[in-house]
Parts: structure tokens; C-alpha cells; sequence
């Protein structure tokens, strides 16, 4: 597809709605609109899965761009990296080392938010974050609601008063290490909100649920919301009327046709 011209022109503006641009100027007018809308923000550079050491350089020098463009954002806009981007998959030391010069640059009042990723990475993932929590740093790690082990890594995080974003879970995972989606997942989802609210942490959940949503609403104070640019914008609009703090996930960088692909997966009911 994107090698016929016409048809890569078709497939970018359909992905438009979904992204915050191809490039960091892009990105940051398409935040400047949010906010001016009443949301709060995060941004994401595209990339996963790294191997060579000169790419997570590039991505590292990246990061550093990203951070001193959003120095004078307001309100503060949080910034996700993906671990397998910045060396995971290489040693924990390089991971370490990439995240720490991120971190030196991050802005005031944000967050670095750690995507989750599959069950084999996700001890290496939840490790790092829990050391960067105990240096000082604003880190908060997402959780899947449909592995089953998540019930042990919320203790974990509760314990160290690591702010966690919540979410079902997207990774394909045997059934021994994952709930299926439906019925499953959406009740780990609610049991794991409620223990970790209950553990006093900063919680948001991120998911595109009303049902789910609303009945987190009923029951907890406090709690924060995070939605992906374009996915059922009104529903973010409505959220923010009624009084919630909602945060929107805004995705650059001109590697967005797998990420567009994963968005229409969704669409469809995948």
C-alpha cells in the first residue's frame, strides 16, 4: 500500500485522525488544540522493538528534542516511551542509561509514562519502573488488566505509591497467562481499579468503555481517564463537561502506518 502513491495518500489521511502528525511541530500544534479544548495530553514518538544500538541513540535524541519543545507547555504534557525503543531488548543496563538522560530533560509536572508490552518482557519493564520510582522519578507504568499475573505487580506498585495507568490489554498471550477478553478481563479490570484506588495510588484507566467508565465512576473518587486521539472523541468531549480529567494520547513520527492498522483492528472489532 505504501508503495502505490495513491493509495499511501488514501491510507495517511485516514490515519489522520488518529495521529498527532508526522512531525514534532505537527504534534505540538495538534496539542496546543487540545489543550485549548480543556484536555490534558502525552506524547508518544513511534518505534518499537529496537535492536541496534545506534537507533536507540536516535531514539534517545529524539526524546531530548520532544522534551525541550514541551518545556513551556501548560498545562504539563506527559511523555511515553516504549523500553523496547530505548535498549530493553538489548541489556537493562543500556534501557537504564537511555531512560536516565530522557529523564534528565523531562519537563516540570510530567509524567513518564512506560508502556506495557508482552507477558515476556513485562518483569524487565516493571522492574525498571519500580527502580526509576525509587530514584525519585515520576514514572507511571501501565497495567494489564487481562494478564494474570497483574494482581501480584498492583501490590507491587501500591507498595511503592507508583502512580499506574490501567488498561485491558492488547497483547496476544496463551491462555495460561492471560484472561480471555469479554467477561474476564473486564472484571480483572474492575477488581484491580478498586484495589489499586484502595492502595491509595494515582490512578487512571484507559479505556474506550462506557460501561467499564461509568461504573468505575459510580464507585471511585479521584480517578483520571486516558483516551487515544480520535478514538471516540465525543465521548472525551462529554467527559470533560461532566467534570473528569481527561487525558489524550497523542502518537507522532512518520513510522503511524502499523499503528493505524492497530487503531482499525480495534475499529472492527478485532
Amino acid at each position: 500500500m505504501l508503495r502505490t502513491p495513491r493509495l499511501a495518500r488514501a491510507a495517511r489521511r485516514a490515519a489522520g485522525r488518529y495521529l498527532g502528525g508526522e512531525t514534532l511541530e505537527q504534534a505540538v500544534e495538534t496539542i496546543d488544540r487540545l489543550h485549548t479544548e480543556g484536555f490534558a495530553t502525552a506524547i508518544d514518538s513511534f518505534g518499537e522493538a529496537v535492536t541496534d544500538r545506534k537507533r536507540v541513540e536516535d531514539t534517545v535524541t529524539r526524546y531530548l528534542r520532544v522534551n525541550r519543545q514541551l518545556t513551556h507547555l501548560k498545562p504539563p504534557v506527559n511523555v511515553w516511551v516504549d523500553l523496547s525503543n530505548l535498549g530493553l531488548d538489548i541489556s537493562t543496563d543500556l534501557c537504564l542509561q537511555s531512560v536516565g538522560r530522557i529523564v534528565e530533560t523531562l519537563p516540570e509536572g510530567s509524567l513518564l509514562q512506560v508502556r506495557a508490552h508482552d507477558s515476556s518482557r513485562t518483569d524487565r519493564i516493571l522492574d525498571i519502573a519500580l527502580r526509576l520510582a525509587v530514584d525519585g522519578v515520576p514514572v507511571m507504568p501501565t497495567l494489564q488488566a487481562h494478564l494474570r499475573r497483574s494482581r501480584e505487580d498492583a501490590h507491587r506498585l501500591i507498595a511503592a505509591n507508583v502512580p499506574v495507568l490501567l488498561v485491558k490489554g492488547t497483547t496476544l498471550e496463551p491462555r495460561d497467562v492471560a484472561y480471555a477478553w469479554g467477561e474476564q478481563t473486564d472484571l480483572a479490570f474492575l477488581r484491580l481499579a478498586h484495589e489499586l484506588h484502595a492502595g491509595g495510588v494515582q490512578l487512571a484507566i484507559g479505556t474506550h468503555d462506557p460501561v467499564l467508565r461509568e461504573a468505575l465512576f459510580a464507585t471511585l473518587d479521584g480517578i483520571g481517564v486516558e483516551m487515544l486521539l480520535g478514538v471516540r472523541p465525543e465521548d472525551g468531549r462529554d467527559l470533560l463537561h461532566r467534570g473528569h480529567r481527561v487525558r489524550i494520547y497523542v502518537p507522532f513520527g512518520p513510522d503511524w502506518f502499523r499503528y493505524w492498522v492497530r487503531r482499525l483492528a480495534e475499529a472492527r472489532g478485532a
